[in-house]
């Protein structure tokens, strides 16, 4: 009898526990909650428009914040993406985005449209990083969101080629000091707490924006000038580093003077920022800060293979040359 007690207790505080965690799974918010893949997308994050197709998805975005003008390359690579309905980064509107019936709607966590489109009834997914291991993990709940073998197989994959190119990073501390260049006019550098510092010190170099925090933050000519960097990288739409070397104030920069001016890299999107071709950037920028040239029959191969093994996309060798000399696709200069 004692025996037969202790078991219905036991039954009993089962039967409680699993009442509990059925509550509890029912009752969880978010898109993890939702069983069927979606099958239309909102994009709302430019950066996150790469991750989304590196992992398939591309048919699936029936809006987006991307614009061709500003990505040409990802709109000439993906053309299903000129039939989603273009949105105001600025002024994600609940009304318009629930006409367009979306599964899942995709913000940034550093925007203030999360809690209000969620209380609008969307499912609202906030994305943000700033740091390499956190774009892994978004690149791999963006996975996870997506629910479809192509997108965890290749989840899996680009976070082991990351990885193993980040693991040889070099070790010398007192590389040379390395100044990304945002915008020209109007001149912003990208600070620490960005994912810019964290490559140029993968590269070996030092971020010689000392004391800015954060991305495209605007400083003075002066304050350039006394940091007078060793290395000058300037952004893909930023301006022309060729004209540095005529500009009276720039042409005093050491990095000016001896030449190690680059323009960055852009495919999909801009190699230096917030997408998957960061894995790109590292390997370019590496070559810069150690050997203050680019191999460039390496660099083409290492860009075609890329965009074949993450993107399913057969880039010619002459298209690979564009992106690595931040040129559009040859369509879109005429």
């Amino acid at each position: 009898m004692i025996l037969g007690m202790a078991l219905v207790r036991k039954l009993k505080r089962l039967s409680a526990l699993t009442v509990f965690v059925t509550t509890l799974a029912v009752s969880l918010p978010g898109p993890a909650a939702h069983a069927a893949p979606p099958a239309r997308i909102v994009e709302g994050w430019y950066a996150h428009n790469a991750t989304l197709i590196m992992l398939g998805a591309q048919d699936r975005i029936v809006g987006t914040v991307a614009r061709p003008a500003m990505l040409p390359w990802m709109f000439r690579l993906v053309p299903s993406l000129a039939r989603a309905e273009t949105l105001d980064p600025g002024n994600l509107n609940a009304e318009e985005l629930l006409a367009l019936h979306p599964d899942l709607v995709f913000v940034t966590t550093s925007g203030h449209a999360a809690d209000a489109l969620t209380r609008a009834g969307l499912n609202v997914a906030p994305e943000g990083f700033d740091r390499f291991d956190s774009m892994l993990d978004c690149v791999d709940g963006t996975a996870t969101l997506l629910q479809t073998p192509l997108a965890a197989k290749r989840a899996q994959a680009y976070r082991s080629a990351f990885l193993q190119v980040i693991s040889q990073a070099p070790t010398n501390p007192n590389g040379p000091h390395v100044l990304h260049v945002e915008s020209v006019k109007p001149l912003r550098v990208d600070g620490d707490d960005s994912i810019i510092d964290q490559w140029i010190r993968s590269a070996g170099g030092q971020n010689a924006a000392q004391g800015v925090h954060g991305n495209k933050q605007p400083v003075s000519i002066e304050q350039v000038l006394a940091w007078n960097p060793d290395i000058l990288i300037i952004g893909a739409n930023a301006g022309d580093p060729a004209a540095l070397k005529q500009d009276p104030v720039w042409s005093k920069l050491k990095a000016v003077q001896s030449g190690r001016v680059y323009r960055n890299p852009a495919g999909l999107f801009p190699w230096d920022r917030y997408g998957p071709e960061l894995l790109l950037q590292v390997v370019w920028a590496r070559q810069i800060v150690q050997t203050g040239q680019v191999d460039v029959p390496a660099m083409i191969h290492s860009i075609r293979s890329f965009y074949h093994d993450f993107y399913g996309i057969a880039l010619s060798a002459g298209d690979a040359q564009r992106m690595l000399d931040a040129l559009p696709p040859v369509s879109d200069t005429h």
